[in-house]
């Protein structure tokens, strides 16, 4: 059945993102008002420069315990975020958080100047809709 799913099925439009050169403390204050576990990084025109995890902001936090909260975001994220087309299916995306062991992908759409992202599918999304097909 997840083969059949496309990506866009599992999971609503809309992305959490702020830009990629926000400070850290930024970064997890909207982390933690909007209660998710990545944010999705963008230039000034929206398209996508990286991924920042709860688990980057705490290294920050470790190796710069006195002023972790003044770092960039851009100094700790993933540039190379692992993403699918909207067309895909639940069965590529789960095959990729597979492969790539991550939790996530960023549903993401080229245009002319990039990679515009769309959605962020976890493996909980997937799980969900394994347990009810």
């Amino acid at each position: 059945m997840m083969k059949t799913i496309p990506v866009l099925a599992a999971k609503h439009l809309g992305v959490i993102a702020c830009p990629a050169g926000a400070t850290l403390f930024d970064a997890a204050r909207m982390m933690d008002e909007e209660e998710i576990s990545s944010i999705i990084l963008v230039d000034e025109t929206g398209h996508l420069r990286g991924i920042l995890t709860r688990t980057d902001i705490l290294r920050a936090a470790l190796n710069h315990p006195d002023d972790w909260q003044q770092q960039s975001c851009s100094e700790w994220m993933t540039p190379e975020v692992v993403t699918v087309s909207p067309t895909a299916s639940l069965w590529e995306a789960a095959q990729l958080l597979q492969e790539k062991h991550i939790h996530r992908v960023v549903v993401a759409e080229e245009d002319d100047q990039g990679l515009v992202p769309l959605a962020v599918l976890s493996a909980r999304d997937i799980l969900y809709h394994l347990v009810r097909s």
